[in-house]
């Protein structure tokens, strides 16, 4: 199951994890039969169980169906607190799954305090601040200051997360590596692509040195970066990394992905704001035809690729108008400043 969601197959993990919950909920009742005193570790593993199944509805988009399977963890945590101690690690996890569905939504104030909440227990289960958990609700935390746009709070929430982070696993975890890739963006957004650039290449590395270079989790950061040297325009550079974005993408999703058709995109993008508007149509011709397999004709990754494409083609015959009657270049180059841009993307968090 854990291998089938990383790789993106939903529904196919969530049919082996309802399995694995029942299994765990057969085992829960038959010590309860018992009167076992002692049965925390199974509960445990109900309601982590649950907790994923609700992660994994989250994923596909189901936010109403992910909070039922977080508030049904809690009513498990709090029916079994009353034979024994209260779990407030595991408390303070779930609460941080509701606290994100809640950001998803946009009900920023009770994500907010829901985080603070889990904060506090969190705090209270580990008796110092210095623990991955705490460094992982200050991210979460940092990330709603982000969304609206206090960046200050959250750099310093982003900081401290990856202080903790670093104290606690080791200057070379990965863990810390979505972190750093936040304050990246903010950088970016701060129009410092030199100190932007300089995090997302950290956690690259942080990721490519854990997973291997081909993993779900090197590709978006590596695209980040391939998008930061473009805008600074070191085209060549970029170029290069979506070239080997599109490689690791064919070889983690297949030829056949929407994912692989972003990154004939980003391809597209590159060869069209260096002028290669044949080459750009090329890629995007690409982008279309996986989007029409994979989506359908009338979805609007499809739609926007064959808009795009019939823009570059109006864009070519207006050059070869232009080159026959003898136009300068510099009046083609000044008209294609003022063109939008081709799909271009904001960094974000």
């Amino acid at each position: 199951a854990n291998v089938k969601n990383r790789m993106g197959e939903l529904d196919g993990a969530l049919v082996e994890y309802m399995k694995a919950l029942d299994i765990y909920k057969s085992i829960v009742a038959k010590m309860q039969e018992n009167d076992e005193e002692d049965i925390s570790d199974a509960v445990r593993d109900v309601t982590s169980t649950i907790k994923i199944v609700g992660m994994v509805h989250a994923k596909k988009g189901d936010l109403d169906t992910a909070m039922s399977f977080f508030n049904e963890a809690m009513d498990v945590l709090r029916n079994s607190a009353s034979k024994g101690s209260r779990d407030k690690e595991g408390t303070s996890s779930i609460l941080t799954r509701i606290a994100g569905i809640h950001y998803k939504k946009g009900e920023y104030d009770k994500a907010m305090s829901t985080y603070s909440e889990a904060y506090d227990l969190a705090t209270e289960a580990n008796g110092n601040v210095n623990h991955p958990d705490i460094a992982g609700i200050l991210h979460y935390i940092g990330g709603i200051n982000h969304k609206q746009g206090r960046l200050s709070e959250a750099m310093s929430y982003y900081q401290e997360a990856v202080r903790i982070y670093q104290a606690t696993l080791g200057p070379g975890n990965p863990a810390v590596a979505t972190t750093l890739v936040c304050i990246g963006s903010i950088h970016y957004k701060q129009r410092q692509l030199d100190r932007s650039i300089m995090f997302y290449r950290e956690a690259f590395r942080l990721n490519r040195d854990a997973y291997g270079l081909h993993h779900p989790d090197v590709a978006p950061t590596l695209k980040s970066i391939g998008m930061i040297l473009a805008k600074k325009g070191d085209f060549t550079e970029a170029y290069d990394i979506f070239r080997d974005v599109l490689s690791i993408k064919c070889t983690v999703f297949g030829t056949c992905h929407p994912e692989v058709a972003n990154a004939y995109k980003s391809l597209g993008n590159v060869h069209y704001k260096r002028g290669e508007l044949a080459d750009a149509e090329r890629e995007y011709r690409h982008a279309l035809s996986i989007y029409r397999r994979t989506k359908g004709e009338n979805h609007k990754e499809t739609v926007a690729a064959r808009t795009t494409i019939e823009h570059l083609r109006q864009h070519m015959r207006e050059r070869g108008r232009r080159s026959s009657s003898g136009t300068s270049s510099r009046k083609e180059t000044r008209q294609m400043d003022n063109t939008s841009r081709v799909d271009d993307e904001e960094r974000s968090c």
